[in-house]
């Protein structure tokens, strides 16, 4: 037979398309494979992340480390498929480590404990006459929340101290307790409030989860792919570019292909009102590109027209001479308005199932069927508000006020679900609302010199959880719902396995981050050091310098809310209204800053391959934009390997 003559591959398919199958069960062997995992993922990732800031996997959707696992995972599936067919792993299990490793990356991820960590250590450690924290901030900390044993304090600030003895995880012992408590009663009450919008979001909207198609195709497609000259030539490709910059980066005498900062805009706009925007930068990143091209063509479109957007009104506020307002046009405070509307919008179309769900849990008829829920809502609401009842007590006992803690959580619960929507309908790259957690809307609205002592002390141990929204439990736990659905595994199981992998997940990521700071410390390194400040010293300045209410940026929030609803409205009201909402809500992110163009160039893309070849030109072209994402994952994270094993900076294609 003639290569002529030889079948061509069949066209990738979405994993919507899925051909249906019997139920199968979250196995023993899956959960094995994923907790023995997850103590290698997390050190990689702290290494990488916290100690060389030479990759930023969960700073993105999704996150390459665990793509690059499950890659492995299914071609060695494939060798012992052939070898041994009974002993296979099978998709579904594939896809439950793929959910167990994300999990457990959202606990160990760059807006979380890496964060937490060494900020537990901090205020004592910085403590000195000339910041008076001892006398500013100290007395106002609870002494079991935080670290106080010097010798822990400094071993983890400079390093070249030994972890493991006795004295040392006898100091970390009750605020590691306490604050373990605090995130798995957060991580609770979150999937309770997935368990409310899974049905709507899963079975009657059938919302895409454009994030989840690429671990799906790996799980269930890869043979096909495998057998792709345009997945060849997209991996290839990406795989080049980086193996070349890798080298460029150890030698740098020999020649690199620029992706990062491909063009900067403060090389030729240097004059008012154009230098407003002279930090905007022109990044080519591949695998953002791969991306794009799974994105829903609106919402491409949105995110690269509503950063224009927000860099217009920069142009315009330095062209009018606006000063007396710092801050002004306030795009991240609209941004923070977007999101809480994104979350009141997704109540608003669940609003019937909603209604349902009361009905069931009243015991009405006519209520939701709940049989192929994680667990009984009624189950779901009592856990949830015991669970925000913890929180709320645990704010309380930190030194803030009831009132003020509910209201709190109220606007964090919002933020998940508006970030779980926004993941489940249209999976934008990357979101992260830089700065702009609930405690910074609070103060914006009464001011800080209104706000009590003790609610600033609060705001400021929470700052761990509060300080992005890039890699979010409520998303991924809700993805691995959607999972569970299309390959028909019990969505009670998969809650078991979120669950196993959220407790070896915690205890993994907590020995990753103390046994990579006791030997590099966080002291000096970039994230390092930022992320054990950044709160205390907020914090300084909300008590040595008390303001009064921001009104302006929030009536800017506001505004935020008003026409993110506006856009909502005009986009389940009018099927050519072309501008999204989630466009709008993530277009001032540190992420989109990076990401615009390469959005932009998978749109375009996407539009020109559907507009001239039509659905099924559009998956054959699939193959080539995997390649372009799993080849930058599998080279990118075969250098982040060499860096976190030899304890050296090395090449990142992302950050």
């Amino acid at each position: 037979m003639t290569d002529s003559d030889k079948p061509s591959p069949k066209p990738l398919a979405p994993p919507s398309e899925c051909p249906s199958q019997a139920r199968e069960a979250v196995t023993l062997r899956a959960i094995c494979i994923a907790c023995a995992l997850m103590p290698l993922l997390a050190m990689w990732v702290v290494q990488a992340e916290l100690i060389w800031y030479t990759g930023h996997s969960t700073a993105i959707s999704l996150f390459f480390h665990v793509t690059f696992a499950i890659f492995l995972i299914a071609l060695a599936n494939l060798a012992v498929q052939k070898r041994w067919p009974n002993s296979a792993l099978s998709p579904s299990e594939i896809l439950v480590i793929y959910v167990m490793l994300s999990i457990a990356g959202t606990l160990c991820s760059h807006d979380l404990l890496q964060i937490m960590i060494p900020m537990l250590t901090y205020p004592a450690y910085n403590a000195n006459p000339q910041n008076r924290w001892d006398t500013l901030i100290l007395p106002h900390l609870r002494p079991w929340a935080i670290v106080s044993d010097p010798d822990a304090i400094s071993g983890l600030a400079v390093g070249n101290a030994w972890l493991y003895r006795a004295k040392i995880f006898l100091s970390w012992l009750k605020p590691l307790a306490f604050w373990s408590v605090f995130l798995l009663t957060l991580m609770t009450a979150l999937f309770c409030l997935n368990t409310f919008f899974r049905q709507p979001w899963t079975e009657k909207e059938r919302l895409s989860f454009p994030i989840i198609q690429i671990p799906m195709i790996i799980a269930t497609q890869l043979s096909s792919l495998l057998r792709s000259k345009l997945f060849w030539t997209g991996f290839a490709l990406t795989a080049s570019i980086d193996i070349l910059n890798g080298f460029h980066h150890l030698y740098p005498d020999l020649p690199e292909i620029p992706i990062v900062r491909a063009f900067e805009f403060r090389d030729y706009f240097v004059e008012r009102p154009w230098n407003a925007i002279a930090n905007t930068q022109v990044n080519l990143y591949p695998f953002v590109i791969g991306l794009a091209y799974f994105l829903p063509t609106d919402l491409a479109f949105s995110c690269w027209f509503f950063f224009l957007f927000f860099k217009l009104q920069l142009v315009l506020t330095s062209a009018v001479g606006v000063r007396e307002l710092p801050g002004f046009p306030f795009p991240n405070e609209q941004a923070a308005g977007g999101y809480l509307a994104l979350g009141l919008f997704a109540v608003w179309l669940a609003r019937r199932h909603l209604r349902g769900v009361w009905r069931t849990i009243r015991g009405k008829p006519g209520g939701a069927d709940e049989s192929a829920e994680p667990m009984r809502y009624r189950t779901a609401l009592i856990a949830f508000v015991i669970s925000t009842g913890i929180l709320v007590a645990g704010g309380v006992s930190l030194g803030g006020s009831p009132g003020v803690m509910l209201l709190f959580f109220g606007i964090f619960y919002l933020y998940s679900l508006a970030i779980a929507r926004m993941r489940a309908e249209l999976g934008p790259p990357a979101h992260d609302l830089h700065a702009m957690g609930p405690e910074v809307l609070i103060n914006n609205a009464v001011g800080t010199e209104s706000m009590s002592t003790g609610n600033l002390s609060a705001f400021s141990m929470f700052f761990w959880f509060n300080r992005a929204y890039r890699a979010h439990f409520s998303a991924h736990s809700m993805e691995s719902l959607k999972i569970a659905q299309v390959r028909k595994l019990t969505a009670r199981a998969m809650m078991f396995a979120v669950a196993i992998a959220l407790l070896v997940g915690l205890l993994s990521a907590y020995w990753a981050l103390l046994h990579a700071l006791y030997v590099h410390g966080y002291s000096g390194r970039p994230a390092g050091q930022a992320f054990a400040s950044q709160g205390w010293t907020r914090m300084e300045g909300w008590l040595s310098f008390p303001q009064e209410a921001r009104v302006a940026a929030t009536c800017a929030t506001g505004l935020g809310i008003v026409f993110t609803l506006f856009l909502g409205f005009m986009r389940t009201s009018f099927t050519w209204w072309a501008w999204h909402p989630v466009g709008y809500a993530t277009s001032t992110s540190w992420s989109m800053g990076k990401l615009w163009a390469c959005i932009f160039i998978g749109w375009l893309a996407k539009a020109l391959i559907t507009r001239y070849g039509g659905a099924d030109t559009y998956r054959k072209a699939m193959p080539f934009f995997v390649g372009l994402v799993l080849g930058e994952f599998v080279v990118g994270s075969c250098w982040g390997i060499w860096g976190a094993i030899t304890s050296t900076p090395v090449y990142h294609f992302w950050g």
